[in-house]
């Protein structure tokens, strides 16, 4: 494989791969949203389902650190890109990473 084929893919995949993880926590909102509704059945206690629903909310904060790790990946290989030469970004598809939570700011949020 050469350097501008991996390059064209890399750019059709992580795009990709960055949706996944939206559509991921959007999938997992959902559900807590579901669950919550769920529980407000007439004869169902107000902490059923409780674990379930701090388990979930872990796996929605472990998504969004997840985001973040992709975004940093996304700028790290842009910069790697034009490290090598091997394609530009013509449409200015590549995230900003300036602002973006370190990851103590992550860990402090858990």
């Amino acid at each position: 494989m050469t350097l501008a084929v991996a390059s064209a893919r890399i750019g059709r995949q992580l795009p990709e791969a960055e949706l996944s993880l939206d559509q991921a926590l959007l999938a997992s909102t959902r559900l807590m949203e579901t669950m919550l509704l769920a529980r407000q059945t007439e004869g169902v206690a107000a902490y059923t389902g409780q674990a379930a629903l701090l388990r979930l909310a872990k796996t929605q904060r472990t998504l969004l650190a997840s985001q973040t790790d992709m975004l940093k990946i996304h700028r790290e290989l842009f910069d790697l890109n034009r490290e090598l030469r091997a394609s530009g970004d013509e449409d200015g598809n590549c995230p900003d990473n300036t602002g973006l939570l370190d990851d103590s700011l992550l860990r402090d949020a858990a």
